[in-house]
């Protein structure tokens, strides 16, 4: 087949000549590189939060939605609920995915242009102690 390929993306994204030179070779999901590529990744977003001795990184596969989707359906419980620190349309997305699966939802606004502020968050979590989970997706 001699056709160029089509990338199909979600959201507002451009992809650069670098991504789709890298692109050009193909990952088997069990090779030694393909694996090596991976821990460093999780390795190095361990690094970010200082969660090396408290946190796993599990990268997933999909899009956005298709990871926000996972992680509520996986880590809120049906009698969870979720505080949503709303910063966005992906925020705004999220809201809407938890409440169709049925678990309970609070959104907290924030303007898209501005820090989403953690004292706001505390003196959330202080007034409503029914919140179990909190998200925020940047």
């Amino acid at each position: 087949m001699d056709r160029d390929k089509i990338l199909l993306t979600p959201g507002p994204l451009t992809t650069t000549l670098r991504t789709k030179l890298a692109m050009l070779k193909d990952w088997g999901s069990w090779d030694a590189d393909f694996n090596a590529v991976t821990a460093s990744v999780r390795k190095s977003l361990l690094a970010v939060i200082h969660g090396q001795d408290s946190h796993v990184v599990v990268p997933l596969q999909g899009s956005g939605t298709f990871s926000v989707e996972a992680a509520v359906a996986t880590v809120v419980p049906k009698d969870g609920h979720v505080l949503v620190m709303d910063n966005g349309a992906y925020c705004k997305r999220a809201a809407r995915l938890t409440t169709l699966m049925g678990r309970r939802c609070t959104v907290m606004p924030f303007d898209e242009a501005a820090q989403v502020s953690p004292a706001a968050l505390d003196a959330m979590l202080e007034a409503d102690t029914s919140i179990t989970h909190v998200m925020l997706i940047h």
